[in-house]
């Protein structure tokens, strides 16, 4: 079997493992066999071999040679830290965009908060987790700054990406705020006030990763919107 034939049963495997981890169906510290993922995708050992080297890419597993992938416990050492960064600088996108936002700017993220609308009101959380994530894209990307988004990609933690996809699988009425607060930040972005863009962006990702890590037993403070 060739390296092309690995790569579609790899990706699917490597992609059903990070979505079960993420969501926690595989829980924090569960060893996963190679022989035992080998036979349960009915594939040899290469594909489930280059599946887990991903996920250990992505900080998900660590290699245990003769054990297998060790899925790595939960330690928020530095996701405030994380939460920090994000907020000051996903909050100066605010603020720029509101000073450089075009129409057809608008209307893109008009279209992209419809579609998270949708995912909330039909209760797919599953859709919801996905959109507005590529919400928060959609305004980086906006920005203009290649090196802000490459900086900004460096910061995606797949810990992070663990607590906050529990979050809203466990706390589905927290989709609704969320939204609220992306209509809020477009609202001041469109009238062209940057101070309050900016404001309202930094306490929305600070509230959300508040909440779900406070879910997760790590002390951190609650907040509100407030503005």
């Amino acid at each position: 079997m060739t390296n092309g034939d690995n790569a579609p049963q790899s990706d699917k495997i490597y992609q059903e493992l990070k979505e079960a981890i993420l969501s926690g169906k595989i829980a924090p510290s569960t060893v996963l066999s190679q022989n035992e993922l080998a036979r349960q995708y009915d594939v040899s050992r290469s594909p489930v071999r280059d599946a887990l080297r991903l996920l250990e890419l992505e900080g998900l597993v660590q290699l245990v040679p003769k054990v297998g992938a060790l899925v790595k416990a939960d330690d928020f050492s530095d996701a405030v830290d994380v939460t920090e960064i994000r907020s000051i600088l996903e909050g100066y996108v605010a603020r720029r965009l509101a000073h450089s936002v075009t129409y057809e700017d608008v209307k893109e993220l008009k279209n992209s908060l419809d579609m998270v609308r949708k995912a909330v009101e039909a209760q797919d959380i599953e859709a919801f987790y996905h959109r507005e994530r590529t919400h928060h894209d959609k305004l980086v990307a906006m920005a203009g700054n290649k090196r802000l988004v490459r900086v900004l990609e460096s910061l995606v933690d797949p810990l992070c990406n663990r607590a906050y996809s529990a979050y809203v699988r466990r706390s589905p009425e927290s989709a609704r705020v969320m939204y609220e607060e992306h209509l809020a930040i477009l609202g001041a972005i469109e009238e062209g006030d940057g101070s309050r863009a900016e404001a309202v962006m930094r306490k929305h990702i600070q509230r959300m990763h508040a909440a779900m890590l406070h879910m997760a037993g790590y002390n951190y403070p609650d907040m509100d919107l407030g503005i």
